[in-house]
């Protein structure tokens, strides 16, 4: 039962870093250029700050925007593998 309670713990986390990221890219596309300057906005990067320092050493020539989205593609990617794992866990 402990590997399925690590899983589960595992996938709320992602699906947190994963709700993040697309609050701060809804965030960004309302606030236009006002961007910098929106609190919500630097709330958001502060709470990403550990992802993104971890993919600015996987990905050091990557640009900020591609590399956001390289994120969510992995991440999403991964959570969607916990999820399978988690089914195959239930179902055994």
């Amino acid at each position: 039962m402990s590997e399925l309670a690590f899983i589960v713990a595992i996938r709320g986390l992602l699906e947190l870093v994963l709700w993040l990221l697309i609050g701060r890219a809804a965030l960004l596309l309302l606030a236009g250029r006002y961007g910098a300057d929106n609190a919500v906005i630097r709330m958001f990067d502060f709470l990403l700050k550990p992802v993104r320092a971890c993919s600015d050493r996987l990905m050091p020539t990557v640009s900020g925007a591609v590399k956001d989205a390289v994120i969510f593609i992995l991440l999403l990617l991964i959570w969607l593998g916990l999820g399978v794992a988690k089914l195959t866990l239930v179902a055994s």
